[in-house]
C-alpha cells in the first residue's frame, strides 16, 4: 500500500497584534521607526487583499471555463505532451505524484499510469468535478497548500504556476513538499506571450489586456534560489491559429484565461465598434489569426 502525501491537520490562527503611536515626547525617532512598521504592514495587507480579489477572480473565471476547456486547450495539450518527455523512467510504479493545477484531470490519467497514486489539486472545484476520473482530488490554492514537507515523491504541473501570486514563495514551498531526491516538472507561461493580443488592443487604448507574465530570468532565479537542482530548462513557443481575430481573442476565455494579474486594465465591456477596431488591428499570418505561448518546461530534483 502506498503512503498519501501528509495534509496539514495542526493549522493554527494567528492574529497580528498592530504597533501603537508612540507620542511625540516620548521619542520622535521611535516614533517613526514604528510609523514606518505600520505603513510596511498596511502595505502587505493591502496586498494580501488584492491577492485575495484576485484568487476569486481566477477561480471563478477557470470555474466557468470547466465544460469547454478540454476543446479549447491545445497549447496546452502539447506542452503537457512535452512535459512528460522530460519525466524520468524506471522505478515510478512506488511514487506519489501531485498533480498541481489539474483543471479538470486531463493529465491526471496518464499520470495514473505511471505512478502508483496520483493527488489532483486545482483552485476550481467545478474543474475537478468536471471528471469522472477515480482518484484523490483536493480543491486547493496552490499558495496555501495543505501537504506536509518530505511528503511527495513527484509534483507535475502543467500550464498552472504563472498563476501564483509569488511564484518565488511557491518554489519554496514545493521544495519543502518534496521528499529528498524528488522531482518536479513543470510547464509555466512567460513573458512575451499572447503578444498578438496585446498589439490588437493597443490599436484601442494604453491599458493592459492581458496578464503580465514573468520573465524567463526571474524564473530560473526562483528555482535556484529555492534549491532546486535544474534537470533541464528550455523555452518552447507554442502557437494555436484561428481563422478570425475574433475567435483568436475568444480562445483565452474560453480556458478561463483571463484573469488580469495588474491594476492597469480597462473596465467594462467593450462596444462594437471597439472590438471591430481590435479585430482590425490583430496582426494576421497567411491570413490566420495566431495566438502564441512562451513556455518555459523545468525538470527540478531536490537535493
Amino acid at each position: 500500500m502506498t503512503a498519501q502525501p501528509v495534509l496539514k491537520t495542526d493549522l493554527m490562527q494567528t492574529r497580528k497584534v498592530k504597533p501603537c503611536l508612540v507620542s511625540s515626547e516620548l521619542n520622535r525617532e521611535l516614533n517613526e521607526e514604528l510609523n514606518e512598521e505600520l505603513n510596511k504592514e498596511l502595505i502587505s495587507e493591502l496586498n494580501k487583499e488584492l491577492s485575495k480579489e484576485l484568487k476569486k477572480s481566477t477561480q471563478s473565471k477557470f470555474s466557468k471555463a470547466a465544460e469547454h476547456y478540454n476543446t479549447h486547450a491545445n497549447v496546452q495539450k502539447h506542452a503537457a505532451s512535452d512535459l512528460f518527455k522530460l519525466i524520468k523512467p524506471g522505478f515510478n510504479k512506488s511514487k506519489v505524484c501531485v498533480d498541481l493545477g489539474a483543471g479538470p484531470l486531463v493529465n491526471t490519467h496518464t499520470l495514473q499510469s505511471m505512478f502508483s497514486s496520483v493527488v489532483a489539486i486545482d483552485l476550481s472545484l467545478n474543474m475537478l468535478q468536471s471528471s469522472d476520473l477515480t482518484t484523490t482530488k483536493i480543491c486547493a490554492d496552490m499558495d496555501n497548500l495543505p501537504l506536509q514537507a518530505n511528503s511527495v515523491d513527484v509534483i507535475y504541473s502543467n500550464f498552472s504556476v504563472q498563476w501564483s501570486a509569488n511564484f518565488s514563495t511557491l518554489m519554496q514551498s514545493l521544495y519543502s513538499i518534496l521528499k529528498p531526491g524528488g522531482q518536479a516538472y513543470i510547464s509555466t507561461v512567460v513573458e512575451g506571450s499572447l503578444n498578438e493580443i496585446k498589439t490588437a488592443f493597443a490599436a484601442l487604448d494604453s491599458n493592459s489586456h492581458i496578464n503580465t507574465f514573468n520573465s524567463e530570468l526571474h524564473i530560473n532565479q526562483s528555482v535556484q534560489n529555492s534549491g532546486f537542482i535544474i534537470n533541464s530548462a528550455k523555452k518552447c513557443i507554442y502557437t494555436d491559429e484561428y481563422t478570425t481575430p475574433l475567435k483568436a481573442i475568444a480562445s483565452i476565455k474560453a480556458i478561463g484565461a483571463t484573469t488580469q494579474n495588474h491594476t492597469n486594465t480597462r473596465q467594462g465591456l467593450l462596444t462594437k465598434s471597439a472590438l471591430q477596431k481590435v479585430c482590425s488591428a490583430y496582426p494576421l499570418i497567411n491570413n490566420k489569426a495566431c495566438v502564441s505561448y512562451h513556455v518555459v518546461l523545468l525538470s527540478l530534483e531536490k537535493h
